[in-house]
């Protein structure tokens, strides 16, 4: 059985119990984590995702009990935590463990996410003619991703290598 982690709050069962949410650690870059925590976490550092989004789709088939060789999952330095939502078919506080793949497929799926959101909004602006510096910052500033120079060269270099790719998917076409 799981150890709950965080604030306690209510959830019905049999016997009137309390469990604090279950939740799991994985690591992302910074610039990535800062931006998870801004469209989706609370005021103390916990990522929800929507239900029936893709995230909490992988949660669901990949969340088992915890390994008996296995110690319970410990905040490190730098870990994105995130909450376990009750699934029906998976009860709390049985299942509680991603292992390392599952980790590896939930960090993949948010930098997706994060890839998508970053074209749809700076895409639209580039056909305005605007400074690339000058809309990266603000973007960065409008999802609270720190004003960190790294950063800023980390999102250029994505958002630049997806243009290349449309621009190279549009002249094939031609």
């Amino acid at each position: 059985m799981c150890v709950g982690q965080g604030k306690p709050h209510f959830r019905h069962c049999s016997r009137n119990c309390i469990f604090s949410p279950m939740l799991v650690y994985i690591q992302i870059p910074a610039y990535l984590r800062q931006w998870v925590l801004h469209d989706f976490g609370d005021d103390e550092g916990v990522v929800r995702f929507p239900r029936g989004s893709a995230e909490n789709d992988v949660l669901e088939y990949t969340i088992t009990c915890q390994p008996k060789d296995e110690p319970p999952q410990l905040r490190q330095e730098g870990d994105l935590a995130i909450e376990v939502p009750d699934f029906k078919s998976k009860p709390q506080p049985y299942y509680c463990y991603i292992n390392k793949k599952a980790k590896e497929m939930l960090a993949h799926i948010i930098y997706v996410r994060f890839r998508m959101q970053l074209w749809q909004d700076l895409n639209s602006i580039e056909r305005l003619q605007c400074p690339i510096t000058d809309m990266i910052y603000e973007w960065m500033d409008r999802h609270g991703i720190d004003d960190d120079p790294k950063n800023w060269e980390t999102i250029r270099q994505i958002f630049f290598r997806q243009r290349k790719q449309y621009r190279k998917k549009n002249e094939e076409k031609r």
